[in-house]
């Protein structure tokens, strides 16, 4: 059984899962209209992705909307959750001519009769012809359980963005390869903020650890050049001298 989800993975589900652009949702045979850097998730499907309680959830929401990373908002079909400066998270600043995407949407009644959402996403993406239109079904959410520690939400939101904004693939064989160079990284005592931190202010679009190795050893080697510095006034390398006695040269 999956371990339940961090507060980093939470976070990392919604921004993979959110509309990239204006479209709309079947719920219950309701239309739900959503728009880029939204998605239509219920508190019960949050919880049972993220295998948390609700009332674990609801805090969570209100956590987000407190540090102005998301907006939760209720109706009698379902929640939206808008996802605040969602273009930071975009590497390009591309759009798309507007096409009305729609997702089927089927409900299980469970034991006690409450309904389960079941979302099917289609995205419609026009290409290099208008005509030509592509189907597409987001991923599923990223593991990121390879990787030996969770970093902080600031340093991974700014090294998400960077990897955007250079193009780099956002995808679980990525992230397993990232993991294996932070675990070499964390047993040369590197820290996985320290490395994440460090790749987004360079713009790497990838990592290895033997990179922070070298300049850690480098920086090292600077440190470790010895420095020297004499008194004027210490004569304390004449001590015995006997100008007379002929040691000049053993000076």
């Amino acid at each position: 059984m999956a371990e339940p989800f961090t507060k980093a993975q939470a976070w990392i589900d919604l921004i993979g899962h959110t509309n990239h652009k204006p479209g709309s949702t079947w719920i219950r045979g309701i239309e739900v209209k959503i728009e880029r850097g939204q998605l239509a998730w219920s508190e019960l499907t949050m919880a049972k992705r993220w295998q948390w309680s609700r009332n674990k959830v609801r805090r969570y929401l209100k956590l987000l909307e407190k540090k102005g990373m998301a907006i939760q908002q209720t109706n009698k079909v379902t929640s939206i959750l808008t996802i605040c400066n969602y273009e930071r998270y975009q590497g390009d600043d591309t759009t798309d001519d507007t096409t009305d995407d729609t997702t089927d949407d089927t409900t299980d009644d469970t034991t006690e009769g409450q309904q389960k959402d079941n979302k099917r996403y289609t995205n419609k993406n026009d290409k290099n012809e208008k005509n030509e239109k592509k189907t597409n079904t987001p991923a599923a959410a990223i593991d990121y359980s390879s990787w030996p520690d969770n970093p902080s939400e600031q340093v991974f939101n700014d090294w998400l963005a960077a990897r955007r904004k250079a193009k780099a693939t956002h995808s679980q064989t990525a992230m397993n390869q990232i993991g294996k160079e932070l675990r070499k990284a964390a047993a040369m005592g590197i820290s996985v903020d320290e490395c994440l931190a460090e790749a987004a202010t360079r713009g790497w679009r990838g990592f290895k650890a033997e990179w922070l190795q070298n300049e850690k050893h480098q920086r090292n080697g600077r440190q470790g050049i010895p420095t020297f510095t004499t008194d004027p006034d210490d004569t304390s390398w004449a001590e015995g001298f006997d100008p007379n006695s002929g040691d000049l040269e053993n000076l």
